[in-house]
């Protein structure tokens, strides 16, 4: 399946890349399989718009009945919006990025969910962070429960659909020593967690092995009482950190020696522009974007 933490994520979106395999035995099942998924699990996804992509194109059996295949994913998908490309040479993933960047603009997200008002008041964080319980199955190898009352207070707080909620969740892992003793029962990456209702892949070692344990702790504390104007200024001032090239040592002796206009420009949506500008003058314009 998807996964449910995914599911979340991409209810945010306003457009839906869909990639299929075309070595696959029935690409059009595959997709027609992720989209009923996809319903299932909540129909305003069902009603995303979506780019399908047929990709390893640079397979010759691919190749070969790409033409049948492509004709067939626009009947399931009920509409034109089907490209091959291959992602391995390359070919044609320009235009896709051109092709659906014009698109996006044109379909913003305007159903995106509200985010959820945690009472924290009902948290139940009056639990010990250590007062956890790890439960494991021989019959479903690689599934692993966790239990505790403080632990299971956090997951309902954490907003799953961020990925630096999904981060500072790990943190919180790992300055409860969660991730050790999953470790060392025997979780390795990729493992299925679930604490709660929420179930996530286990990701050992994401967190900063230089960061004292004391430090870890804090962090996950105040993240957890953050208001949203907290959490707010905390990022921003990690931004001024990460693009800040050190006046008070000197430039020279700045930490960071990338292009700083470049990377600042790649977080302001600064991949598309730049792959603007390296296509040849004319050559975006010529490009025919999707309306429908």
């Amino acid at each position: 399946g998807l996964g449910f933490a995914f599911l979340r994520h991409v209810r945010r979106c306003g457009v839906l890349l869909h990639v299929v395999d075309g070595t696959s035995e029935d690409p059009v099942g595959d997709f027609t399989k992720i989209n009923r998924e996809l319903a299932n699990y909540d129909a305003v996804l069902a009603e995303k718009p979506q780019v399908v992509v047929l990709n390893k194109m640079d397979v010759p059996e691919a190749q070969e009945r790409s033409e049948r295949i492509m004709q067939q994913l626009k009947e399931a998908a009920g509409h034109t919006r089907v490209l091959p490309i291959s992602a391995a040479t390359s070919d044609r993933t320009r235009e896709l990025m051109v092709r659906l960047k014009k698109f996006v603009t044109a379909h913003p997200c305007t159903d995106a969910p509200p985010v959820t008002e945690v009472d924290f008041a009902l948290s139940g964080l009056e639990f010990d962070h250590d007062d956890f319980t790890i439960e494991s199955d021989p019959a479903f190898p690689g599934q692993w429960r966790v239990r505790g009352g403080y632990i299971e207070g956090v997951a309902k707080m954490t907003h799953w659909e961020y990925p630096e909620a999904v981060d500072r969740f790990g943190r919180v892992l790992e300055a409860t020593g969660i991730a050790e003793v999953l470790e060392e029962r025997g979780a390795t990456d990729g493992d299925l967690v679930m604490i709660d209702a929420y179930d996530f892949d286990f990701s050992p070692g994401r967190t900063n092995m230089y960061i004292p344990p004391e430090l870890l702790a804090r962090d996950a504390e105040a993240a957890l009482y953050a208001s949203p104007d907290q959490e707010e200024a905390a990022e921003e001032a990690r931004r001024t950190i990460m693009y800040d090239l050190g006046d008070a040592r000197g430039e020279d002796d700045a930490w960071f020696d990338g292009d700083e206009e470049e990377m600042m420009g790649f977080n302001d949506d600064g991949d598309w522009d730049l792959l603007m500008e390296e296509l040849e003058a004319g050559e975006a314009e010529d490009v025919v974007a999707w309306t429908s």
